[in-house]
């Protein structure tokens, strides 16, 4: 893999981005909130974008309990949601989505053809897989977005522009760039203070993420807000640092862990403060891939 191609690739597109971004552009009509899913969803992070009269949705829980609490915060801002915006095809970030769509059943579900391509492709699996242990608390006939024919959206005339599909922690991940706010919804491309799934990939994957993630910094955002991350922590350009340091400190602890348990003690001891989810689930997994103990997961 030609590394220097593939941050040269992303880097015309984004800093394309950067150029358009305006010299004066009026923030304040515009505001993020950030609301925090509970450890069922995974603490994943939904991103509401909201003007002065409507809203979109970046995201939606994986737990139908965790979507009806979105609901909640949603309904408490008194604005109109036009749109849903799915980043990619993991459950944890669409498979309750119902719960909002029943609340807000005008408005529009999308995201890009690839991500949902994959998420009609993976539905059964995905049932198969997470419908026994959700129960009651998931969908019970999941859905999926509409294909976007451009590679951006609007809330009351202010953009919000596609970047991807790119390599995170998913193949075909993408993240949102709201230029006047210079902020990144950066989906599962970014971890911040939680373990990075890693089930997914190989060393060769793993490096163009962490090109992309280098990539990614050259807008120079002042807002970052990861698709998961430990309740509390700031929604900054740290996460994308974080992200790349823990994905470099894994491929070089894995050349030479003689097994998964030694793998995820290193990991443990470069990083005490993080936490893990659903009985360490992202690092126990994403262990056994990292030392071939297991192949990389299909999700």
């Amino acid at each position: 893999m030609n590394l220097k191609k593939t941050c040269c690739t992303l880097l015309v597109p984004l800093l394309t981005l950067i150029m358009h971004v305006p010299a004066h552009a009026a923030a304040e009509t515009i505001s993020l909130e950030v609301i925090t899913s509970s450890e069922p969803s995974l603490h994943a992070n939904f991103t509401l974008v909201m003007g002065e009269k409507d809203m979109v949705l970046i995201d939606a829980p994986f737990t139908n309990a965790d979507a009806h609490r979105l609901v909640a915060d949603m309904l408490e801002t008194g604005k109109n949601l036009t749109t849903i915006y799915i980043t990619h095809d993991h459950p944890d970030h669409f498979w309750a989505m119902q719960v909002v769509m029943d609340a807000y059943p005008d408005a529009k579900v999308i995201s890009h053809p690839d991500v949902v391509a994959d998420i009609w492709r993976s539905i059964p699996f995905k049932i198969a897989r997470w419908s026994p242990m959700l129960g009651n608390n998931g969908p019970e006939f999941p859905t999926a977005p509409v294909p976007m024919t451009q590679d951006w959206f609007e809330v009351e005339g202010h953009r919000l522009e596609v970047v991807g599909p790119m390599q995170g922690d998913h193949h075909n991940a993408t993240a949102i760039w709201i230029p006047e706010l210079r902020a990144l919804i950066a989906g599962d491309i970014a971890f911040q203070g939680i373990h990075v799934w890693l089930g997914e990939t190989l060393e060769e994957q793993r490096l163009d993420w962490v090109a992309n993630l280098n990539a990614l910094m050259e807008l120079d955002p002042e807002v970052v807000v990861a698709g998961h991350k430990r309740p509390g922590m700031d929604d900054d350009v740290s996460s994308l640092a974080f992200t790349r340091d823990y994905i470099v400190d894994f491929n070089r602890e894995a050349k030479t862990a003689r097994n998964s348990n030694v793998l995820i003690a290193k990991m443990r001891e470069l990083y005490p403060d993080v936490i893990d989810v659903l009985d360490n689930f992202i690092l126990v997994n994403s262990a056994q891939v990292g030392v071939g103990e297991i192949p990389p997961w299909e999700e």
